[in-house]
């Protein structure tokens, strides 16, 4: 089964699957189709984590293929300057050189295969989705300043309509020469297309900065979670922060019973807000392990701390149930995060039980707002998520000196790949393999999906629309843009009176998930987040 925020790609990767194709070959020939569909979230510009399980083997390994920074980077490049907007917010793009190292090692089809379905929706059309839409109306003033995105989105001074045939030409012919030769991204002709669009831009990428691009192979983050085996990227992807939440929370013995009344729910809610704080509170530590010094927090230390269960006994045991703290100190020093909104997720399990989990991100919507109109690709803005020394953020808080910029260094994500092998309620083994997409909210929204199906019982539907909230170190957030996903009234009464301060926002973190019960008949089971419009599609 192939889980993706694109329906149309969700059957790509199945089709993959079909022609006795690897998880891994379907998994690429997924996203580089959401690269094309959800354009505002993926694409070729951008960068990502792939998590990757070998059945035959029992290894878990990831691989990052994060942005990095360019060879004339400095941590003091933003100082009074926008690291949103233009060339100079583009880090040095991972996603073709990461998805063909991992072609390369567990790849089955010809390559050519995993591209075709992609360049054949970029060169034919397809209906432009809601998803996408929304993003366009949204930053309609930024993307109407770029000459390549107007050319994309707009017919002559109107935004195209919901449903309207998409086709981007340009990036057919691109996906075409990745195709023919993957190695013309960092190397050939292709590599002199984008150092020409990024330096026109006001960017500072080279030839060398590309051709010095290389993804990285690790060893996955496990860890137990009471009956829960856990795989799950490393820094500097935020898998340590989800394990932390859970190991708070797992001393509270969670069951069903915590959510079977709206005032129960109200405790439980409380419980796990006060988790994120913490966890939030010691993500501010992490960074790119391969530039951990003695002048910052030792990274590997950090994580070692934030998987320890014993360590977040200790941090749950300050916990009360009747009230909560606005003093940051209270929770740990917090540095500044960035919370993108361009990211697309996919999971897929092959028949034989190989399994991945894939990130993909120009980081915010349409990345750094602009496309060339040359090569169709939309670049990144992966430098925001870089911290710069004196500028807090809006929240006016610090940033993370572990963050700050360097050469060749790779930005702190909020991103988090993950498997998980445990027993539901019913003493059933599930094994789910899941990802989110959406800034800083991701961690929370895959904590509350993996506590509804694992503790709370919830059948996988259920797990994954149900209503979230969120929380770092600010008001408590919760979903207002459908009634369906919005936190009962009662509910939230019972965290107001504990003290929570609530804040309504429209949109939240997205989740795929794909779950296979080791039972009679084996069954598997596919979600797509409806509220990305999706869905999931099997064998």
């Amino acid at each position: 089964a192939v889980a993706t925020d694109a329906g149309m790609c969700s059957e790509i990767g199945r089709d993959i699957l079909k022609k006795q194709g690897s998880a891994v070959d379907a998994a690429i020939a997924s996203s580089f189709c959401i690269g094309v569909i959800n354009m505002h979230s993926a694409g070729v510009g951008g960068g990502g984590f792939m998590l990757v399980y070998d059945k035959s083997s029992g290894v878990s390994e990831t691989m990052d293929y994060r942005e990095e920074a360019p060879s004339g980077a400095s941590q003091d490049m933003f100082k009074n300057k926008s690291s949103l907007l233009g060339g100079l917010a583009t880090g040095v793009p991972g996603e073709v050189k990461g998805l063909y190292e991992a072609y390369r090692k567990y790849g089955k089809l010809q390559w050519r295969e995993l591209l075709q379905p992609s360049i054949d929706l970029a060169s034919k059309g397809f209906p432009l989705p809601l998803p996408v839409y929304e993003a366009m109306v949204s930053g309609e003033e930024a993307l109407r300043a770029d000459p390549g995105l107007r050319q994309l989105l707009f017919n002559g001074d109107k935004l195209k309509r919901l449903g309207e045939k998409m086709t981007n030409p340009q990036l057919a012919n691109t996906l075409e020469k990745i195709r023919d030769d993957p190695h013309s991204f960092y190397n050939g002709c292709l590599a002199n297309d984008i150092v020409r669009d990024v330096k026109k831009a006001g960017g500072i990428i080279t030839l060398k900065d590309l051709a010095a691009y290389s993804p990285k192979w690790k060893k996955a983050l496990a860890s137990d979670v009471g009956d829960l085996n856990m795989y799950t990227t490393p820094p500097p992807s935020s898998g340590a922060v989800i394990t932390m939440i859970l190991n708070i929370l797992r001393g509270y013995n969670m069951t069903a019973a915590d959510r079977s009344s709206d005032a129960q729910s109200a405790l439980t809610y409380h419980r796990i807000i006060e988790s994120f704080k913490y966890a939030y509170a010691w993500r501010a530590k992490l960074g790119d392990p391969d530039f951990s010094d003695a002048a910052y927090a030792n990274i590997n230390k950090v994580v070692e701390n934030m998987t320890d269960p014993s360590f977040a006994e200790r941090i749950r045991q300050r916990i009360l149930d009747d009230k909560t703290f606005f003093n940051m100190d209270h929770y740990g020093q917090y540095y500044a995060g960035t919370g993108p909104e361009g990211t697309s997720h996919l999971s897929v399990l092959a028949p034989n039980g190989d399994a991945v989990s894939l990130t993909t991100t120009v980081n915010w919507r349409f990345g750094a707002k602009y496309r060339s109109p040359a090569t169709g690709i939309i670049y990144n803005n992966q430098m925001d998520d870089f911290s710069t020394p004196g500028q807090p953020n809006g929240f006016g808080v610090a940033p993370s000196p572990s963050n700050y910029i360097r050469p060749g260094k790779r930005p702190m994500s909020s991103i988090r790949d993950s498997y998980y092998h445990g027993y539901s309620p019913s003493d059933e083994c599930v094994s789910l393999y899941r990802g989110w997409v959406i800034g800083t909210r991701i961690a929370t929204a895959l904590a509350l999906v993996v506590m509804n199906k694992l503790w709370f019982g919830r059948e996988l539907n259920d797990a994954v629309s149900d209503p979230r909230v969120h929380n770092q170190m600010s008001n408590t957030t919760y979903e207002t843009k459908e009634k369906q996903y919005t936190l009962p009234q009662a509910i939230r009464d019972g965290l107001i009176a504990r003290g929570n301060q609530l804040k309504g926002y429209h949109g939240f973190a997205v989740v795929q998930a794909i779950e296979k019960r080791n039972t009679p008949g084996k069954s598997i089971y596919a979600q797509s987040d409806p509220r990305k419009y999706a869905w999931a599609a099997g064998l």
